[in-house]
């Protein structure tokens, strides 16, 4: 039979025993509620189905065409998405056929021109790309400024896609350079098998149409 030991020094036990903290005195870690959704204010009750709005944040603009919790705005591209109280304004109509008017006017200043452009008595062509040197650009707004300079980049390209081994230089300027790398973009990426393009001046792109 086994013999019992009989501890009577309890500092023998120091370090070879270790207590563990019950599960009662761990700590629970706290709920986190999510927050509620912004409940319509006074103003936002006279909210109806229908109406114009404008979001603030993006300046999209939109009808409304569902209430709820949150309110269902269908974009004027047809996108409907789903908008918190307080996030839109609601628009008169007179700004609305003011804004409507403002987009044609808008559309007819900022047409291309087609006229045609002289050749250099080399057969070539030089395009300069500033937007004051474009017929029409400078009443182009100028979140539509780039736009407008690879439209007419594109045309004379393709106007002149017949015309094998023709130079054409683009003057682009250097300035921050994002003009000339959304042209060069564009040869690499789109118009590769009917151009080359050479570089050499920072300031002009040379296109050889093949």
């Amino acid at each position: 039979m086994a013999k019992k030991t009989i501890i009577s020094d309890f500092s023998a036990l120091k370090g070879k025993v270790t207590f563990s903290e019950s599960d009662s005195d761990a700590k629970v870690p706290p709920k986190v509620t999510p927050a509620a959704a912004p409940k319509p204010k006074e103003s936002d009750k006279g909210l109806k189905v229908g109406q114009s709005v404008v979001l603030m944040d993006s300046n999209l603009r939109g009808k409304i065409v569902g209430l709820g919790k949150t309110v269902r705005i269908e974009l004027e591209d047809g996108l409907v998405i789903e908008s918190a109280y307080g996030e839109f304004a609601v628009t008169a109509k007179e700004e609305i056929a003011s804004l409507k008017e403002a987009k044609v006017k808008s559309k007819k200043n900022t047409t291309v021109s087609k006229r045609p452009v002289p050749i250099n008595p080399d057969g070539s062509l030089t395009i300069d790309l500033h937007i004051e040197a474009i017929p029409g650009g400078i009443s182009v707004p100028k979140g539509q400024q780039l736009q407008f300079q690879m439209d007419t980049f594109r045309r004379i390209i393709r106007e002149n896609a017949n015309r094998r081994g023709m130079k054409i230089t683009f003057i682009h300027g250097i300035g921050d350079g994002i003009l000339k790398a959304a042209i060069r973009k564009e040869l690499d990426e789109v118009l590769a098998l009917r151009c080359s393009y050479s570089v050499g001046d920072p300031a002009v792109t040379i296109v050889s149409i093949r």
